[in-house]
């Protein structure tokens, strides 16, 4: 299936190398500038994961990192002068890092054995969101932008299920994330940034990943493969009432609404070829970025 190639790709290259490439980047995530005018995203190239950066029409392509280990998961700051990424370039298991918006200055933030990955930051700077294996399995962390008081969101002691890529809401009270059990059936969850209320919106149908949420706040996006189309994309209110496909025909992963509204970013393909494209929330006008 499509859709668990496409994970297996975005989880797994921190573990296993894959066959050597020698044209293009495979791309896998992206995310808005706060100001909708760039996009940050990583590229798989020649067993090397690195982060870049393009203006919102795909233009002056610049690529950010360039170290041996992977590079992944890049966040803007709110004010675009930093980024939040993850990166094993200390170790063998991942951990969170900042650099300024031109790659330059890398501080490592966390330095706990367990894998620290997924990182987002707040709409308010001063916190980081981000996904832990320290205490089993994988549970959603918060910190202060400087690496401080890390402190443990979510509260389920399995240790078989994984939370991965919490996204915080634009008013910076909630997060969106989504829960693995192994069984394919994945499911996007909501969680107070203080720890209460944690619920499922996707009413445990289908397999449904990579969260985000819509301009105003009020609705999840996701990708599902709920009506038998792998990343068919969908929205959800807030109490997980009312799910509608969105966008028509139009199939991705990481599904990001820009900012301002105006556009709804999404990552389409398989490996070892993916592309980065733009639409209209409607779904018109696809445009494809990447090269």
């Amino acid at each position: 299936m499509i859709i668990k190639s496409l994970i297996c790709c975005l989880l797994l290259t921190s573990y296993f190398p894959l066959p050597q490439q020698t044209s293009r980047p495979f791309y896998q995530e992206m995310s808005w500038s706060r100001d909708s005018s760039k996009i940050l995203f990583s590229g798989f190239h020649d067993q090397q994961a690195d982060i870049y950066v393009m203006n919102a029409d795909g233009s002056q392509l610049k690529q950010l990192t360039n170290d041996p280990a992977a590079d992944m998961w890049g966040s803007f700051s709110p004010g675009g002068k930093r980024i939040v990424f993850q990166s094993k370039r200390d170790g063998p298991q991942e951990d969170i890092y900042v650099m300024n918006a031109d790659g330059s200055n890398v501080i490592r933030l966390t330095t706990h054995p367990g894998r620290d990955i997924g990182p987002s930051w707040s709409p308010d700077g001063q916190r980081i969101a981000f996904s832990s294996s320290r205490d089993g399995g994988l549970q959603i962390y918060l910190m202060g932008s400087d690496g401080s008081n890390q402190t443990r969101l979510t509260k389920v002691t399995d240790g078989k299920i994984k939370y991965y890529n919490p996204v915080w809401s634009p008013d910076g009270k909630r997060l969106v994330f989504y829960s693995e059990t192994g069984d394919q059936k994945d499911q996007v969850q909501i969680i107070k940034a203080d720890g209460t209320s944690q619920t499922i919106l996707t009413g445990n149908v289908g397999n449904n990943i990579f969260p985000a949420w819509s301009a105003d706040g009020k609705r999840v996006i996701f990708s599902s493969n709920r009506d038998g189309v792998d990343g068919a994309i969908y929205e959800v209110k807030l109490d997980g009432s009312q799910p509608k496909r969105i966008a028509g025909e139009v199939t991705g992963f990481v599904v990001r609404w820009a900012p301002n509204g105006k556009k709804i970013g999404y990552l389409a393909g398989r490996y070892p070829v993916s592309d980065i494209y733009v639409m209209n929330p409607d779904g018109s006008n696809v445009t494809k970025l990447t090269k």
